[in-house]
């Protein structure tokens, strides 16, 4: 990729903070208004990739793809995203105090001087039960915008992510976002009037099965038609409807298109 120009680049900077430990607080008049499409994991796009002042960006996938955004935010700002999640450094039971909070400052850091660039920010929740508590440094009260990772073997997970996120909120309208976990989250997701997002390898590994069932029913021979055979066949969606379709709000009860 060719340079960044500088009109990306961020200045060092100390934010003010809420807390003993000087993690940077958020700015509340700096939360997303919704889950703005299209949705966008680091590094699935390349790396000249413009979102044009559009669209979430979040980074729930392994962390060497995005460590280096902490000294190079710039990377973030180049993609021009109207919303982010914070960065996603992973936090375990496993790790250590004194570790995790570097990770905590690191990630909030990096949302409030997105904030400062006119970035809308998801506080991000996926941490470990550990790290619960910890990770709320720095989010002021009344923030009312979240996002996790969900996974279908730890929906309990959810349930104590949403808790504290209105706990956070208080009386202010809730904007939680789940990101995957497959039916289990979206299940959850559905009953608690949250927003569900479908990763894009799900939607391209559905699309494979869909296409291996297809052509397994065509092998057997040309004479025999696949929807007499099957007629749910005709009614599979296809990868792209599944791709406009990735994006469910459940707080209406209503789709929204991922276009």
């Amino acid at each position: 990729m060719d340079q960044i120009p500088q009109k990306y680049y961020f200045q060092d900077s100390l934010f003010p903070s809420n807390n003993d430990l000087e993690i940077p607080t958020l700015r509340l008049d700096m939360q997303p208004k919704s889950c703005a499409i299209p949705f966008i994991l680091w590094g699935e796009q390349r790396r000249t990739f413009k979102m044009n002042n559009t669209g979430t960006l979040c980074f729930y996938t392994e962390d060497y793809r995005f460590n280096s955004v902490y000294e190079h935010p710039e990377k973030i700002l180049y993609m021009e995203p109207a919303n982010a999640v914070e960065p996603n450094f992973s936090l375990y039971d496993e790790t250590p105090i004194a570790f995790g909070m570097q990770q905590i400052y690191k990630k909030r850091w990096i949302g409030r001087a997105l904030q400062e660039r006119g970035v809308r920010v998801f506080v991000d929740l996926c941490v470990s039960p550990k790290y619960y508590k910890l990770n709320l440094l720095g989010v002021p009260a009344g923030y009312s915008s979240f996002c996790t990772r969900g996974y279908s073997f730890q929906v309990e997970h959810l349930s104590v992510e949403l808790e504290l996120a209105k706990m956070i909120a208080g009386d202010k309208p809730l904007l939680f976002v789940c990101y995957g976990g497959g039916k289990p989250c979206k299940d959850f997701c559905r009953d608690n009037g949250l927003i569900y997002v479908t990763p894009v390898v799900e939607v391209r590994n559905k699309d494979v099965k869909h296409q291996k069932m297809k052509e397994a029913i065509a092998f057997m021979g040309q004479e025999i038609s696949m929807t007499e055979l099957m007629p749910q066949l005709a009614d599979l969606p296809t990868k792209d409807d599944m791709l406009s379709r990735r994006i469910e709000d459940f707080r209406n009860n209503k789709d929204i298109e991922d276009g």
